[in-house]
C-alpha cells in the first residue's frame, strides 16, 4: 500500500470575515478582521476562526512507497499557482491516487477546508465524495489521520499536537516558525517561509507514521531502522 502524507496551510478570507460578520457597516477588510478576532479572544480564548474562513495557499505532498519510503515531497503554493489552482491540484492528485492518505488532524481540519474550496471553484472531485466506503467515510481504512489515531478517535485530549509529538520521538518539531504566525507570514507576502513550514511539518507526519506503524506491530524494529536511515536526507531538511 502507497501513502499520500499531506498538510496544508492557510490564510483567513477577511472579505468573507466582513461580509458575514459586519455586512452593514463601513469597515474595511482588515478592520472587520480585527473586531472579529478580538471577540474570538474574548468568547473562546483562541482566535482561531472557523473553518469556512480559512483558504489554502499551500499544500505540500509527501510520496510515500510499498516499502514505505519517502520518495518526493512536492509543494503547490500561492507563490507559483493561484489560490483556486492550488485546491484543483490537491483534488486531482485525490481523484488519481491509488495510495492511503495520512494526515495530522486531516479529518479535523485541512480536509473539511479543501472540501469547502472545492465548493467555491467548482472543483468535482467524485471519487472522494460518492464511494460509499471511500475515503471520506468517517471508518475508511484509506484515510489515516495520526491525531485521530492516537487520541483514540477523540477520546483523549492531545495538547501539544504534533510539535509535542514530533520532539516526544525526537525530532526537532516547530522552530522557527509556528501555525499562529502564519497569517503575519502572508501578510508580508513570505509564501517560501510558509511553504517550507508546511514542508516540514509533512516530512515530520512522515516520520511519525513510521513510529505508529512500529507501535503496532506493522513494521519491526530493524524494518523502522532501516526506514529512519533512509529518510537522514529529510530528517537534514528539519
Amino acid at each position: 500500500m502507497k501513502y499520500l502524507v499531506f498538510d496544508i496551510e492557510t490564510r483567513i478570507d477577511k472579505g468573507l470575515v466582513r461580509a458575514v460578520y459586519h455586512p452593514d457597516e463601513p469597515l474595511s477588510d482588515e478592520e472587520a478582521y480585527e473586531r472579529v478576532r478580538q471577540h474570538l479572544r474574548q468568547e473562546y480564548d483562541s482566535d482561531f476562526f472557523p473553518v469556512p474562513f480559512h483558504v489554502p495557499i499551500c499544500v505540500v505532498l509527501g510520496r510515500v512507497s510499498d516499502d514505505l519510503r519517502l520518495s518526493a515531497v512536492d509543494t503547490y503554493s500561492v507563490a507559483e499557482l493561484s489560490e483556486a489552482e492550488v485546491v484543483r491540484r490537491f483534488w486531482a492528485e485525490v481523484e488519481a491516487m491509488d495510495a492511503k492518505l495520512v494526515s495530522f488532524n486531516g479529518r479535523g481540519f485541512d480536509l473539511p477546508v479543501l472540501e469547502l474550496q472545492a465548493l467555491r471553484h467548482g472543483v468535482a472531485a467524485p471519487r472522494y465524495f460518492n464511494e460509499r466506503y471511500g475515503l471520506r467515510y468517517r471508518y475508511s481504512d484509506q484515510q489515516y489521520d495520526l491525531h485521530d489515531f492516537l487520541t483514540n478517535a477523540g477520546a483523549v485530549r492531545l495538547r501539544g499536537g504534533l510539535d509535542m509529538l514530533s520532539k516526544l520521538i525526537g525530532l526537532p518539531g516547530k522552530t522557527t516558525v509556528r501555525g499562529e504566525q502564519v497569517e503575519a507570514l502572508w501578510g508580508a507576502g513570505e509564501t517560501q517561509a510558509i511553504s517550507r513550514y508546511c514542508r516540514r511539518d509533512v516530512i515530520q507526519t512522515y516520520l511519525l507514521l513510521l513510529r505508529v506503524e512500529r507501535m503496532r506491530g506493522r513494521v519491526s524494529q530493524a524494518q523502522l531502522e532501516a526506514l529512519w536511515a533512509a529518510a537522514a536526507a529529510w530528517r537534514a531538511e528539519l
